[in-house]
């Protein structure tokens, strides 16, 4: 993570971890969504999208969720997380070609994924049942702005007791800043914070 997440101790310091934690998992699972965005506009500007290429916003959902619930299950391995997606779909034989493109934009940031690990990963975020801490996920807030390569954000938050108490936004088309050299510089920032430790922002880093 860029420097300006080396945080000092403050008053929540048993969150700063699952802070770190979820700007990592959201900045890799951003240049996942990119990727899938990226390829998108090349078919469109080629005319090579085909009918089974035609929801990327569901590939980007896929992988994105894949992505992130591998970070969270290597960092905190008893942590529910709750998302939209389910693998089930993609195990069935006719979506091969589907899966194919989860597979290749999760790649971008896990180059040794597999399809049966980026599967396990994706229904990780099956939580159903009530516990004290887990996580949520949006993988692609935005469905417009991602299609249109303009703003979305992957979100993701640490619920305790029913309130949010750390969490991460990862808009990969926000420039750090509006104004200024910050305007014109690379795209993509990172927001992050958590309960008694403040809130954060940072350029991504590619």
């Amino acid at each position: 993570l860029p420097p300006s997440l080396s945080l000092t101790m403050s008053a929540s310091p048993s969150l700063e971890p699952a802070m770190k934690t979820a700007a990592m998992a959201v900045a890799d699972a951003a240049e996942a969504a990119r990727s899938v965005a990226n390829t998108l506009s090349e078919k469109m500007g080629e005319g090579t999208l085909g009918k089974a290429d035609t929801s990327p916003v569901t590939v980007g959902d896929f992988a994105v969720q894949a992505v992130v619930c591998k970070r969270l299950m290597e960092a905190f391995p008893d942590d529910g997380v709750i998302a939209e997606e389910s693998a089930e779909e993609l195990r069935k034989p006719e979506s091969e070609k589907l899966l194919g493109l989860v597979v290749d934009a999760v790649r971008v940031v896990v180059p040794s994924a597999t399809a049966a690990d980026v599967c396990d990963w994706i229904d990780r975020g099956s939580l159903r049942e009530h516990r004290e801490r887990y996580w949520t996920l949006d993988p692609i807030d935005g469905t417009k702005g991602f299609l249109r390569r303009q703003q979305y954000a992957v979100c993701l938050a640490l619920v305790c007791g029913g309130k949010p108490v750390a969490g991460a936004l990862a808009c990969p088309n926000m420039p750090p800043s509006l104004e200024g050299e910050g305007a014109e510089g690379p795209p993509g920032t990172l927001f992050s914070g958590y309960k008694g430790g403040g809130c954060y922002s940072q350029p991504m880093v590619p």
